[in-house]
């Protein structure tokens, strides 16, 4: 069973205790999200289908609730439950995190300029969520817009630490790296080494912030995988300046740093990003 269906999404609820209140975002697939309620709270209830009890989305799944159990952070997103198997032979997985209002990124950018000062708490509070992850060894490697939500009240939050990998022990097995088109790294190519590290991390943060002031991506995938690549290898892409001549250079450098297309001339972490963005006026 490949999809998580109505009936692995009551499993879930049973197992969890919990009372469903219907879809939240896509629906159908391998994963559903569900707004759930428990004590009078709401939460979101996360449900993965399986093909194996071996299967890699397994090992994902335990690996992000992991993760998250470990990052007390104001701007990432709370897992409020163990991973719950479903099945014998397992057949699904389940877990439940903090629920979110507000709008992910992608629902944001909509061809409008953001202010300067939207622009750095945006950068500052998505790179704080990532400099905690950072602190644990834990690159997020897949940062998209849609993996970014803003709250009613402004604040931030980074979801989604599915792809992400701990430095310091042995990490999934997949074919190439995890990512999005439109918000890859050169790293995410085998351009440089290793592959994704903290300052690809960066990178993502900085097409985030440059999409926000410019109304428009510094590298846009319009379908041809070819021409993208070749674009993201080279760093071809417009110049902030272009877009918002009225920024200052202090501000233009943030964003330039953060998008160069050697790791090691950008900064060296998300912390760094964040500290020099709190350091702007």
């Amino acid at each position: 069973m490949t999809v998580a269906d109505d009936k692995i999404v009551e499993e879930a609820v049973a197992a969890l205790g919990l009372v469903d209140r219907g879809p939240i975002g896509a629906i159908g697939g391998q994963k559903a999200v569900r707004l759930v309620a428990k004590s009078g709270q709401t939460f979101v209830l996360k449900v993965v289908a399986l093909k194996f009890t071996t299967d890699e989305t397994l090992k994902r799944a335990e690996r992000e609730v992991e993760l998250l159990a470990n990052i007390d952070n104001p701007n990432v997103v709370k897992v409020v439950s163990n991973l719950v198997e479903l099945g014998s032979p397992v057949h699904a997985a389940a877990w439940v995190e903090e629920y979110l209002d507000g709008h992910d990124l992608g629902a944001l950018f909509s061809g409008t300029q953001w202010s300067w000062d939207d622009v750095k708490s945006m950068g500052t509070q998505v790179a704080n969520g990532l400099a905690a992850g950072h602190e644990k060894s834990v690159i997020h490697r897949d940062l998209s817009a849609n993996n970014v939500r803003r709250l009613s009240n402004g604040a931030y939050k980074v979801l989604d630490f599915g792809f992400a990998r701990h430095t310091l022990r042995s990490g999934l097995t997949v074919a190439g790296q995890p990512g999005t088109r439109g918000f890859l790294t050169p790293e995410h190519l085998n351009s440089y080494s290793g592959g994704p590290t903290q300052m690809s991390d960066v990178f993502q943060v900085g097409i985030l912030m440059y999409t926000a002031l410019a109304g428009d991506s510094p590298y846009p995938w319009t379908g041809d995988d070819y021409e993208y690549f070749s674009r993201l290898q080279t760093g071809t892409m417009k110049s902030i300046q272009e877009y918002r001549p009225e920024l200052s250079a202090a501000q233009l450098e943030i964003v330039q740093r953060a998008l160069h297309p050697q790791p090691a001339r950008r900064y060296r972490n998300a912390a760094a990003l964040r500290d020099a963005l709190n350091a702007l006026p």
